[in-house]
């Protein structure tokens, strides 16, 4: 007797290779911000891709509805639930706002690295210098706060929010902080290892005239990369230039996890409402933001997330889309309105929020 030949081909499914290994990618971003840097680096990188990893996972997700497989459906769907917040802190809340009673008070504050104010003439020098005293001096909050800003350009800068005095800390270009409420105490925060200081903080008297308000102006580690860098990451990087740009990325990650860690300790240490903002230099799905976030009764809520839109990009470089400056905050504070500043006067978008409590 002839035996039967079974003549069906299997057939070729495009979304098993799209699903399968974003899945993977995306469990690994999950992991960033769980393992610190400090320990493994690796896993630092997919929280860096996670929106692009994302993109793909949800195409592969869409080709499989539309060719009718539901049951492989099952541990997408579950991925997708366990990774909803950080989806949230990816592309905002869209839309959300608050319970707001009105009985509540509002703060209004922002958050600008300002890049020396362009004073070595990255961008157009004395014309960029001009243009961010305009903004400055059409934009107004109850708390501004500044990275790298260069102490020279004290005057000019409180000339143009009205006159009001710059808090600095340190002799060199670094956090400065400016507020239109009464201030109580400043003092200066330098991160472990460091002689500094990365970040200022300032205790104020709410609008209400009842509360202090503890604001955190900090700027943690960047990777420091120069122009060649990018250039190697954009035309594809030789093994030593990949051995170059690895060594500088993890020691980046490593030192902002330490950073990030003694941040979190002061937070928790405040005997006030705290506001945590600045240049933290990662982006949302990472061990640095996870850390800084917290959990419990001094938890964190970033404000992007709650009020934000779209992807929220703050970094103006050669790697578009990162969004690296944040404004966090305990409660009470919940965020009424998130904005990102659409300028391009540093390597940084400022972004403010308005806040109620």
């Amino acid at each position: 007797m002839a035996r039967r030949v079974d003549t069906k081909k299997k057939r070729f499914r495009l979304d098993r290779f799209i699903v399968g290994p974003a899945g993977v990618l995306l469990i690994g971003a999950k992991l960033a911000e769980i393992i610190s840097p400090d320990k493994v680096s690796l896993f630092a990188i997919f929280g860096l891709i996670f929106p692009v990893v994302l993109l793909v996972f949800f195409v592969g997700v869409a080709m499989r509805m539309l060719r009718g497989g539901i049951k492989e459906l099952v541990w997408p769907i579950i991925l997708l639930i366990w990774i909803q917040p950080n989806i949230s802190s990816t592309i905002g809340g869209w839309g959300t706002s608050p319970d707001i009673s009105k009985d509540t008070h509002e703060l209004s504050i922002a958050t600008f690295n300002v890049r020396r104010m362009d004073e070595y003439n990255w961008l157009e020098g004395e014309k960029t210098r001009d243009e961010i005293l305009q903004w400055l001096s059409e934009n107004k909050f109850d708390v501004m706060c500044f990275q790298e800003f260069p102490p020279a350009m004290s005057g000019e800068v409180s000339n143009a929010l009205g006159g009001e005095e710059l808090m600095l800390v340190g002799t060199g270009a670094g956090p400065a902080t400016v507020s239109s409420l009464k201030v109580l105490n400043v003092e200066k925060w330098v991160a472990p290892g460091e002689t500094r200081p990365l970040g200022i903080i300032t205790d104020v008297i709410s609008s209400g005239g009842n509360d202090t308000i503890r604001i955190f102006n900090v700027h943690l580690q960047s990777v420091g990369l120069a122009r060649n860098d990018y250039d190697a990451v954009r035309d594809g990087p030789d093994a030593e230039q990949s051995k170059k740009l690895w060594s500088r990325l993890s020691a980046a990650y490593s030192q902002r996890a330490i950073q990030a860690q003694a941040v979190r300790k002061t937070v928790e240490n405040s005997p006030y409402p705290i506001i945590l903002l600045g240049d933290f230099n990662d982006t949302p799905v990472s061990f640095a933001l996870s850390t800084l976030c917290g959990s419990g009764e001094s938890e964190l809520t970033d404000s992007y997330t709650s009020a934000g839109e779209g992807l929220g990009s703050t970094y103006v470089g050669y790697i578009p889309g990162l969004r690296i400056d944040y404004i966090l905050s305990s409660s009470p504070f919940k965020t009424k309105a998130f904005t990102t500043h659409q300028i391009e006067l540093s390597d940084h978008r400022p972004i403010s929020a308005t806040l109620v409590y």
